[in-house]
């Protein structure tokens, strides 16, 4: 953990205040490598380039799309484990920040924490999970917010993604890739299927060739450990819906820390929902609202089957979150945080939650 977070931990302890909260799979061995339960991977094809596609619901279906199988499979023979701006919505919020924590915990226990901050970064998902000795990055904003992310990385002295999840290939999450793979070293990358074609897309796959990197495309859910902290992802259960197909086709990851989990749900639209609704285990503390809090019409029955105390929503000034959403959180019980007032930083220990907006 950088010495920076450190800090920034330490501060956060000192000021806070107590408040309720509520509530391994797979082991990583020390190479990084990933559970070979429950998994299966394709490495990726070639691509040809098209024009950016600026609507982020296109579903055109790739030529080498293969159908959903269930099962178990082996991890691809060539695993990557070990291969080495515009302004942001300016949105008024409050200069103090918002501090909420269970109690102070000894310095010493600083070194279990997982730090997950939200990144505001206009209407797009950016966030960065750091643990004592691991670095993971689920999704990465849109391009023109890239250098932005990028700085952000470098004050907090990171130099090693060791895993980059990108949910899904909408320009609001995958438009940064290029630059994180470009500016750091970087150990595997997850993807979902690709269904589209941007130039987002076809710069994030120039800068895997540049540095030598095979993405893996996950078909079957796994997990992996790192520093006791479980991540499963969830694969989509079909490689093309009735609608929104590169929404639908979004990775949902559990982040579980002891008694602590927070679920991202990418993007995720009512078919992929309903999907989710039929898998068990997805029980979390914090939940990351899909597709920046648009209203869908299964989200209460969804709230109610994972049960969050707290919500995460990525909106904007522009694109902002449906009040209807909100109100559903907030009647079963959630505290509210929106990024376009401010980045987000969450303090995850085994049994205590804290969590701080700037």
């Amino acid at each position: 953990m950088s010495k920076k977070i450190r800090a920034r931990l330490i501060s956060l302890l000192i000021s806070a205040f107590m408040i309720t909260s509520c509530g391994n799979a797979s082991q990583r061995a020390e190479n990084g490598a990933v559970s070979q339960d429950n998994v299966s991977f394709e490495e990726s094809s070639d691509r040809t380039s098209s024009e950016d596609d600026t609507d982020n619901e296109s579903s055109e279906n790739t030529s080498d799309r293969t159908s959903f199988e269930e099962g178990t499979s082996n991890v691809s023979s060539e695993n990557t484990s070990d291969i080495t701006s515009s302004e942001d919505d300016a949105d008024s919020s409050s200069s103090d920040s918002d501090v909420y924590y269970n109690k102070v915990k000894d310095s010493d226990d600083i070194e279990d924490a997982l730090v997950i901050t939200c990144l505001k970064a206009g209407a797009a998902d950016a966030f960065v999970l750091e643990s004592d000795n691991y670095v993971v990055m689920i999704d990465t904003g849109l391009d023109e917010n890239k250098d932005k992310i990028v700085e952000f990385l470098d004050e907090q002295g990171i130099t090693r993604v060791d895993d980059l999840i990108i949910t899904h290939f909408d320009k609001d999450h995958v438009g940064g890739a290029d630059a994180i793979i470009e500016e750091f070293d970087i150990g595997n990358v997850y993807v979902t299927y690709q269904s589209k074609d941007s130039d987002d897309i076809t710069n994030y796959y120039a800068a895997l060739e540049d540095k030598g990197l095979t993405e893996q495309v996950v078909r079957q859910d796994f997990s992996f450990e790192l520093d006791g902290i479980t991540y499963d992802i969830y694969a989509p259960w079909k490689t093309e819906y009735t609608d929104k197909t590169s929404n639908n086709s979004s990775l949902v990851i559990k982040v579980t820390y002891g008694d602590n989990s927070m679920l991202f749900a990418g993007d995720a639209e009512e078919e992929r929902i309903e999907e989710l609704l039929e898998t068990p285990g997805l029980e979390s503390t914090i939940f990351k609202v899909p597709h920046h809090g648009r209203s869908k019409s299964n989200f209460e029955e969804f709230i109610e089957y994972i049960k969050p105390s707290y919500a995460i929503i990525t909106s904007s000034k522009s694109e902002p979150e449906d009040q209807d959403v909100v109100d559903i959180l907030e009647d079963n019980g959630c505290e509210v945080y929106l990024t376009r007032k401010g980045t987000i930083t969450i303090t995850m220990t085994k049994d205590e939650i804290g969590i701080e907006q700037e």
